[in-house]
């Protein structure tokens, strides 16, 4: 999985971000005070009648800059702290829910909360393929090892394959639990689907495990195939759909999918 190295979604970006805005906040109130000291001040008065005239004015416009300064100070406070960061994904939406620690006498007959993940025989009209079946597409794919794990499944159309779904977890894979402690599940999702070159990608409610949920159409010349993915603190899996025609109905199949192979207790 190809990670930016600076992630625009994550919580010290917005803080540098924040920072930034009050520094340059900062310099621009300098900057007016200093370029407006002469204007402030007024002419050299010449005469008594004249110097209360412009200590007069001069009160008037150093009040007008320093109601200036104070709007510029204000716009720069609301813009710093409008900056809101998200949390790295591995702290964003639990793969398990732990269980509260507990006395020994506490935990007497309690289970660990755990997760299996493998993947479902059939799930709506799409059904598993295994053995020489699943070998010959292993074969015909096998240019880039996939990470995770990743299974092919016969469809509801004409095609020989209706879905690839893929998925990797942090229990398989160290680099996968590393990437998702520095960066977002948007900056994951983001790469996904720009790595894919897919369109018209919308977000749909990710289900019960939580976590985001997007599809997207690719390009292709044999019609118009749907790429769901999903990702949450522990998982980042995507489902390529071959034979369904709306990304509205391909994120229902894709939800599907993910709670056929993902089982937690």
């Amino acid at each position: 999985m190809i990670m930016s190295s600076i992630d625009p979604d994550s919580q010290s970006f917005a803080d540098g971000q924040a920072v930034g805005t009050l520094l340059v906040t900062a310099v621009a109130m300098v900057v007016i005070w200093f370029t407006t000291k002469a204007w402030r001040r007024g002419p050299v008065p010449t005469s008594a009648v004249a110097a209360e005239h412009v200590t007069a004015l001069a009160m008037r416009r150093g009040n007008i800059v320093r109601g200036v300064l104070l709007a510029v100070a204000a716009v720069g406070l609301i813009r710093a702290f409008s900056f809101e960061g998200e949390p790295p994904a591995a702290e964003a939406a639990p793969a398990v829910q732990a269980p509260a620690v507990q006395t020994p006498s506490a935990t007497a007959g309690a289970s660990e909360a755990k997760r299996v993940i493998d993947a479902a025989p059939r799930i709506g009209g799409y059904r598993l393929l295994s053995g020489a079946e699943a070998a010959e597409y292993e074969r015909k794919t096998s240019g880039k090892k996939p990470s995770g794990k990743r299974w092919f499944y016969d469809g509801p159309g004409e095609g020989p394959v209706g879905a690839v779904l893929q998925i990797n977890a942090v229990e398989w894979d160290a680099n996968l639990a590393e990437a998702k402690r520095s960066h977002t599940m948007t900056s994951e999702m983001r790469n996904v689907f720009a790595g894919a070159r897919a369109t018209e990608v919308t977000a749909f409610e990710a289900g019960p495990w939580g976590g985001q949920l997007s599809c997207g159409f690719l390009a292709s010349t044999t019609g118009r195939p749907i790429l769901c993915a999903w990702a949450d603190s522990g998982t980042s899996a995507q489902v390529l759909l071959a034979d369904e025609k709306s990304l509205s109905k391909a994120a229902e199949v894709a939800l599907q999918f993910r709670g056929g192979s993902e089982k937690r207790s």
